[in-house]
């Protein structure tokens, strides 16, 4: 029996900065027979925290792809960073390909070198930004996240230079095309469904993941169902344990159909 599902959030089911009627109306079904919904995202907490209370939902939020996990009041109950000597040195292969660089600290965002990919990001984010001019500026502290923001190419390219760099000690995904995101080596939204089951007193095998993109990867393959849709990576369909007929948003009726079939038989 499927007791919660543990959603993305852009491109899964927030679209445009709008929830879609059919997200809404299917996240209503949901809850009305007794599933609760958590939102794991690539987001800040914070960020997040805008959308928990348009759905009304009171379940712990998964942020920053799992690096960080807080309840409905923001209070931290999980938070894995990135050591300074460590970002640091992504950091500056970042700033030598040109990107937009975005850093967190204790859930604020910093922005080094703001482009044209990336200009709109604490708009979209809704969250306020400190813009950082200078390298001596930038906190020599533990970050929850690197974002770095470019152009697809450059995306493709510097994630596969990090990659042979750092070998497998870091956490090195994409969220979109323009997005490369560098967490702490033990953080995934896999990782966060784990201690997720711990913090609810749910086994892992009675929820169920739902993701469109690469850093969807672990929680679709860790999760007791894991669901994607017809549009998304093929690296996710194949650890799927569903993929709809439907592209997202449409496929979001076939998720919530489903789990009410399975928790009826």
């Amino acid at each position: 029996m499927i007791k919660v599902l543990v959603t993305d959030l852009d491109g899964t089911i927030l679209f445009n900065d709008t929830f879609p009627d059919i997200v809404k109306e299917g996240i209503e079904e949901l809850i009305k027979n007794d599933i609760k919904i958590c939102i794991a995202s690539g987001r800040m907490l914070s960020s997040i925290y805008n959308y928990y209370k348009i759905l009304n939902l009171d379940t712990p939020i998964i942020a920053y792809n799992g690096a960080m996990i807080g309840n409905r009041d923001l209070n931290i109950l999980y938070h894995e960073p990135i050591e300074f000597p460590v970002w640091f040195q992504v950091f500056k292969i970042l700033l030598e390909e040109d990107f937009q660089i975005n850093l967190y600290f204790d859930d604020k965002l910093h922005i080094f070198r703001k482009n044209l990919y990336g200009d709109r990001y604490p708009i979209q984010n809704k969250v306020p930004a400190k813009f950082i001019e200078n390298l001596d500026e930038i906190p020599k502290l533990p970050t929850t996240k690197i974002l770095g923001i470019s152009s697809p190419e450059a995306v493709k390219i510097t994630q596969a230079r990090l990659k042979r760099i750092f070998d497998g000690n870091l956490y090195i995904t994409t969220s979109s095309p323009t997005y490369l995101e560098i967490m702490n080596i033990s953080v995934s939204k896999g990782k966060a469904l784990k201690l997720l089951s711990e913090i609810m007193g749910i086994p892992i095998s009675n929820i169920a993941g739902l993701g469109d993109s690469f850093n969807d990867f672990e929680l679709i393959r860790d999760a007791g169902l894991g669901i994607t849709f017809n549009n998304a990576p093929k690296e996710l369909k194949d650890v799927a344990d569903y993929v709809t007929q439907y592209d997202s948003p449409e496929g979001f009726r076939e998720v919530v159909e489903l789990i009410l079939w399975k928790n009826r038989f």
